[in-house]
């Protein structure tokens, strides 16, 4: 799966060399990868590397999510080359990371927030965790990234 987002964001599951390479001759500078060590599909740096991708592991465990994971998340995009192709191994995590960046950027209500996610057809499954994170986001008194910045 690969889908844009914005112009310099895109998210999705990708992990074969030729599909990188495409995402590469469309003008994809950075790979930003989600995955843990112990999922198993995390992609090999130096493959990325050689198809001329920054490549950065930030994994995210969607059993252990905080608010310094969306922060450290942003914190990647806002100082590596864009655009940016943001992968995990459904892209679900690669969705909601980037949409809530987007949400902290131009401060979106959670109805838009969801709106986006489902225009992308982005389906979490039930008490999926990352589901609660994005609510939990928008809740005032626990979104810690939007009253940092404010």
């Amino acid at each position: 799966m690969f889908q844009k987002v914005t112009e310099s964001l895109a998210i999705g599951n990708i992990t074969s060399s030729e599909e990188l390479r495409e995402i590469a001759q469309q003008g994809y500078r950075t790979v930003i990868d989600l995955c843990t060590a112990a999922e198993g599909n995390l992609l090999n740096a130096e493959e990325v590397k050689q198809l001329g991708f920054d490549y950065i592991s930030l994994p995210v465990d969607r059993q252990n999510l905080k608010p310094e994971t969306l922060q450290g998340f942003i914190q990647a995009v806002d100082s590596t080359n864009q655009p940016i192709y943001t992968r995990c191994a459904s892209g679900l995590r690669a969705g909601v990371m980037t949409l809530l960046t987007l949400a902290n950027l131009e401060g979106w209500t959670e109805q838009q927030y969801w709106e986006r996610r489902q225009a992308l057809g982005l389906e979490h499954k039930p008490n999926c965790p990352l589901e609660t994170y994005a609510h939990e986001y928008f809740i005032p008194s626990q979104n810690q990234v939007c009253s940092e910045d404010n």
